[in-house]
């Protein structure tokens, strides 16, 4: 896995090859994620749909959007991510004049061809046509926790301390969290302790300082739940962004 992130703008490009990978039910609160299949079949679970993606085909999921990913080792997907508030704050045709010249890179260097190039800037079209209308409908009170873990995945918030904080039983949260958020508070907080993981090795922090900042207890647990989250180990990663 390749990682290219624009030095300025909030766009990260992710091609993904050489992987014989099931990336287990999640999702992305900070950007929304358009994929193109590039070779061979990916198989997607979106919500409640399973798609079988091929060659040429282009798939979309916007923030919160719980889905699970499977890839075969002969496989290459490439996968735009973009910021929240920049699909917030940002004009389409703006956006789309940005998108154009990046992917006009991918397509010289041969990663991607000409038609993926259009079908991508049209799913970029859709979501900056439907981005006020697909946002995710979530209670008030499990939209104070979600915000909390966000900020702060780092803290050992139990959840007793967080069904206490909107007043409900720990079962009952729970369940309200997991209709609402696609996942257990457990689950959640692991999962944005691993995205805060990511941007901190943007300020080169070493490996071992980032795994301790996340509160975990040792680096053989930041390691195995880096890997099943992002797919490649920490080091790995590190290694493999680029700045575009």
């Amino acid at each position: 896995m390749r990682y290219y992130q624009c030095e300025k703008y909030p766009i990260e490009f992710v091609l993904s090859e050489n992987v014989d990978k099931h990336f287990a039910p999640h999702n992305h609160v900070g950007h929304y994620v358009i994929s193109a299949v590039i070779q061979g079949e990916i198989t997607i679970c979106l919500e409640s749909r399973k798609l079988a993606c091929h060659r040429g085909d282009v798939f979309t999921v916007p923030p919160y959007a719980v889905h699970s990913v499977r890839q075969a080792k002969d496989a290459r997907l490439l996968s735009i991510c973009i910021g929240t508030d920049f699909v917030a704050e940002t004009d389409g045709e703006t956006a789309e004049g940005i998108l154009r010249g990046l992917l006009g890179e991918a397509v010289e260097l041969g990663t991607l061809e000409k038609a993926q190039k259009e079908k991508l800037l049209k799913a970029v079209q859709t979501v900056f046509r439907v981005r006020d209308i697909c946002g995710k409908k979530m209670d008030p009170g499990i939209k104070i926790l979600v915000d909390r873990i966000i900020g702060n995945p780092e803290y050992e918030l139990s959840v007793e301390t967080l069904a206490a904080d909107i007043f409900v039983s720990k079962y009952y949260l729970i369940r309200k969290f997991k209709r609402n958020v696609g996942m257990t508070p457990h689950q959640f907080r692991i999962q944005n302790r691993i995205r805060k993981a990511q941007r901190l090795f943007d300020t080169e922090k070493a490996v071992s300082g980032v795994a301790a900042e996340m509160g975990f207890y040792d680096q053989s647990h930041f390691d195995k739940a880096f890997q099943k989250i992002v797919g490649i180990s920490p080091s790995e990663y590190v290694g493999s962004k680029r700045i575009i």
